[in-house]
């Protein structure tokens, strides 16, 4: 009976460290979305997004808003982030349309779950919203190829992902496998390993106590 109890002890200890090595290891993520109509709607964009996964700065691109001819809806919608973490903020850094920066008055531009949906929004400019008589943008902006949106959020921990860095120029010799250094993004990889191997040791632990009580037992 003792050794069922230690056995089943040893087995929640288990579990109980899983969930602890998972819950410091993950990350989380959220979709940042465009929202942009012209005041005809006649070109729209819903769909263009980034993936944020956590502190950093971000860049949402999007060529379907080509040949729109103003701004009527010109949001980002960060969806479910007000909800999840609320102590998050995102601030805007730069607007490019065609290529070129787009001036806009910073004190105006309007942050936070405007529309009591959970999404953390940031609005640039809505016909429908505050900032159709106090616009921070030149809403009469035509669109002839694309506009790109740079973000920084902070409140989450963790950190952007850091863009692909490029190829060197001349290939240099590889490393023989024993002798190559652990690259950084396996850091989080190893350390989630350690804490594996340390579930792995307390329920062997665990299974030899059990073991010599048994063995003094009989």
């Amino acid at each position: 009976m003792k050794i069922r109890k230690i056995l089943a002890a040893a087995a929640a200890a288990a579990v109980a460290l899983s969930a602890m090595a998972v819950n410091v290891f993950a990350a989380d993520e959220y979709t940042a979305k465009l929202g942009f109509a012209d005041t005809a709607w006649a070109v729209q964009d819903w769909e263009s997004s980034v993936t944020v996964t956590g502190d950093g700065q971000y860049t949402l691109e999007s060529t379907a808003v080509a040949g729109a001819a103003d701004f009527g809806v010109f949001v980002v919608d960060i969806e479910g982030m007000f909800a999840g973490a609320p102590e998050a903020a995102a601030v805007l850094d730069k607007v490019e349309v065609d290529g070129s920066e787009l001036s806009f008055d910073a004190a105006k531009i309007k942050y936070g779950d405007i529309e009591d949906k959970g999404n953390y929004r940031i609005e640039i400019y809505n016909q429908y919203g505050d900032t159709k008589n106090d616009s921070p943008v030149n809403q009469a902006t035509a669109i002839g190829s694309s506009v790109k949106i740079t973000f920084t959020v902070s409140g989450l921990g963790g950190a952007a992902a850091a863009p692909a860095e490029e190829a060197p120029a001349e290939t240099e010799a590889p490393v023989p496998a024993e002798t190559a250094p652990a690259a950084d993004s396996n850091t989080q990889s190893a350390t989630t390993g350690n804490a594996s191997a340390a579930v792995m040791i307390s329920v062997m632990a665990a299974a030899g106590i059990a073991a010599a009580a048994s063995r003094k037992r009989k």
